[in-house]
């Protein structure tokens, strides 16, 4: 069967960008042609024009080209009812259903256009505009839901808005109230009081970070001097914009362009950055991020109990803040490989690459941890920052050894490893505030807390705090992104067995 379509001249159809009007139907060839250049034309198919309308590239408007509509289109500010703002689209509907509801009792002979008439049938109109309203979605099932209720126009105003409802072509955009167009429009100031004024952004917008007041008093400073130059040329004096004003016109700037020339490009990316997802998905292994992070916390090279037997300046020598290496895996949010370092290296990055493909339950062991750290399995791809552990031709070698694609997002930007940094911001959220020693996460914070008196664990007592805390404490709590269920739980169904691993260590 043969689909046709029922096209008239006065339709539009956009395709690709491009307007077309039908011209003719022949058999099963319509012919379009082109709204922008008349004369040419193209063929189609109707099975064709039924794909393309179906597909995103091509848009169709019936009576685009009707007399009525064209005039409507004329003083309308938009072409479309979606384009408006939400309050005023449910104006509209409202408007266009009472006119509905009116033509409707015409046809039935039920009213005609006269005062009196709609006076008596207009609480009828309310009952039907407002069960209309009743059965719209989103107003609520529940008894006591909130329905907006809106005052019915007098008789006049309705006949008003049917004539121009009909004479548009049954287009609610004709109800459009004129009132957007009242008022001044003229402009208040010269235009070089204009110009003047409008230099309050630039002057706030400056790598000096003047305050707002001391912009505007500046700009307020300048037009009053270029009045006293005036005022001894006999030229006409400026306009003086208030201080109200100019901290509006200040308001109403681009916020990113004040931030980047007054912080830089680079912070304000960082502050007007879009939030996102991540990447979805499907299994474990098949993305996992890895990232190197300095813990705030200071601990000691040696055994607490040797201390006694060392000078105070080899104590305080002994006292740093260690590294770790750690890989979470992205579908399951475990982490599957953690490692403490003395300083960043590529042999301590290779080591916990390793790590992700074994069954690291004896470490949690040894720990004295009582959950299993079993969760194994091949990586599909690695993702880490551009540091030199991760870019070295050790640790390259090694993924290239292991069949693993190397993601190395551009510099600066955590987020496209936002993984592995809620992990590093959970650890310091969470863990550092219950140990001794901790730097916390600037020196604002830290003000005069004495790190380095109080630091008294060893790495021993660091790694098996660490390792008690991602796998009986971590992997045990609800997480948001898995909808609040456990880690372990979302990392059951992982293989327990190296063979059946996708890749495996050369």
């Amino acid at each position: 069967m043969t689909l046709r379509l029922r096209l008239s001249r006065s339709d539009l159809l956009n395709i690709d960008s491009v307007p077309y009007r039908p011209l003719e139907t022949e058999g099963d060839i319509v012919i379009l042609e082109r709204a922008d250049q008349p004369g040419i034309t193209q063929a189609f198919t109707h099975a064709k024009v039924s794909e393309l309308l179906r597909s995103s590239s091509a848009r169709y408007q019936p009576g685009y080209f009707d007399f009525a509509r064209s005039r409507m289109l004329r003083d309308s500010p938009v072409e479309l009812i979606n384009e408006l703002a939400p309050k005023v689209q449910s104006s509209l509907l409202w408007k266009s259903a009472i006119c509905k509801a009116f033509l409707k009792l015409a046809d039935e002979k039920r009213a005609v256009r006269t005062y009196a008439s709609v006076s008596k049938v207009k609480g009828e109109l309310e009952l039907i505009v407002r069960e209309q309203e009743y059965k719209a979605p989103g107003t609520g099932k529940r008894a006591g839901s909130e329905i907006i209720s809106r005052k019915m126009p007098c008789s006049k105003t309705i006949l008003k808005w049917v004539k121009r409802y009909e004479q548009s072509g049954y287009s609610a955009l004709a109800l459009l109230p004129k009132t957007r167009c009242s008022g001044n429009r003229d402009a208040r100031w010269c235009h070089r009081t204009e110009a003047m004024a409008s230099d309050v952004i630039e002057v706030f917008a400056n790598t000096q970070r003047p305050s707002k007041k001391q912009a505007v008093t500046q700009v307020q400073r300048r037009i009053k001097t270029e009045n006293g130059r005036r005022l001894g040329d006999g030229l006409p004096l400026l306009t003086i914009p208030s201080s109200r004003t100019l901290h509006r016109r200040l308001k109403e700037a681009d916020p990113y362009y004040i931030h980047a020339r007054r912080w830089g490009i680079d912070a304000a990316n960082r502050r007007f950055n879009l939030s996102e997802i991540g990447v979805e998905t499907l299994f474990p292994g098949e993305r996992v991020e890895m990232d190197e992070n300095r813990l705030d916390v200071i601990t000691l090279l040696t055994l607490s109990g040797m201390l006694d037997q060392l000078p105070i300046e080899q104590v305080e020598r002994l006292k740093v803040r260690r590294w770790i290496y750690a890989a979470k895996d992205c579908a399951t949010k475990c982490i599957v490989a953690m490692r403490l370092a003395t300083t960043p290296n590529a042999q301590d990055a290779v080591q916990t690459l390793r790590d992700v493909l074994q069954d690291r339950t004896p470490y949690a062991s040894a720990a004295g941890c009582e959950s299993a750290w079993d969760q194994v399995s091949g990586i599909g791809a690695i993702v880490t920052d551009q540091g030199s552990a991760f870019i070295s031709a050790e640790f390259r070698s090694a993924a290239e050894s292991l069949g693993v694609t190397m993601h190395l997002p551009p510099a600066g930007l955590p987020q496209m490893r936002g993984n592995m940094e809620s992990f590093f911001r959970t650890l310091g959220h969470k863990l550092m505030p219950l140990l001794s020693g901790r730097t916390f996460f600037n020196p604002v914070e830290r003000r005069d807390y004495p790190s380095e008196q109080l630091a008294c664990l060893d790495d021993d007592d660091l790694i098996r705090i660490l390792l008690t805390f991602v796998v009986d404490i971590y992997h045990n709590e609800p997480h948001g992104s898995l909808k609040g269920k456990l880690l372990r739980i979302a990392g059951s169904g992982w293989p327990k067995n190296k063979d059946c691993c996708q890749f495996q260590m050369a």
